[in-house]
């Protein structure tokens, strides 16, 4: 039997705090998403003043980041070599979400959306570095 490090509840909450902490000091309003190694949510916030469609996508690229074991940005430029990837409609690509590892294993992702890709991935790894 394998045996695998997983998120509790405590490690989701504190990630998001981490996240909002680095999202306010920047003055982004954003939506912040965890999900599990199977792109389930764990955890979200939608910052007062955060735009309405941001915590869907939030909670999209964190699920694309889990399930590719990679950042989502990934797919986005593979997806400028080749576009037949778009037919990939369960995966959102845009950059901003990204793997959560343990001891090199993929426990989950975060997702962040309201700003650019590079401020959401900033976000994203601020959260990242609370585990």
């Amino acid at each position: 039997m394998l045996t695998k490090p997983v998120l509790a509840p405590d490690d989701a909450r504190r990630m998001l705090d981490a996240a909002i902490e680095a999202a306010d000091a920047s003055g982004f309003a954003m939506s912040i998403a965890i999900a599990d190694d199977g792109g389930y949510p764990l955890a979200m916030q939608r910052m007062a003043g955060a735009g309405l469609m941001t915590g869907k996508v939030a909670l999209e690229k964190a699920r694309t980041a889990a399930l590719l074991r990679a950042p989502s940005a990934v797919l986005q430029n593979r997806i400028k070599e080749d576009p037949a990837l778009l037919a990939l409609t369960d995966y959102l690509p845009m950059a901003g979400g990204v793997p959560i590892r343990v001891d090199g294993v993929v426990v989950g992702a975060i997702g962040v959306s309201g700003g650019t890709p590079e401020q959401d991935e900033s976000v994203a790894e601020a959260g990242i570095a609370a585990l």
